[in-house]
């Protein structure tokens, strides 16, 4: 059974992925994140179960506006 990697309050950072799935990669494209900020810390603030593509979590930016449901492939240690 695996688990996983990061836990609530840990501090990450986003990994740009290509995709091949066009419905994601139209939502990457209207993200409302900057992609040029991909230095910017996130906090994990919820795990979610794992489904078919793996672990996911929901987390925040450092500064105030919405928070992110991201893969945990899209995720590296800050």
């Amino acid at each position: 059974m695996t688990s996983h990697k990061f836990k609530v309050g840990d501090q990450v950072r986003l990994v740009r992925l290509a995709s091949t799935n066009t419905v994601e990669a139209f939502l990457n494209m209207v993200s409302a994140t900057d992609p040029t900020k991909l230095d910017e810390t996130w906090e994990i603030t919820r795990l979610l179960p794992e489904d078919s593509s793996g672990f996911q979590y929901h987390i925040r930016g450092a500064q105030a506006g919405p928070g992110r449901l991201v893969r945990e492939e899209q995720l590296q240690a800050a």
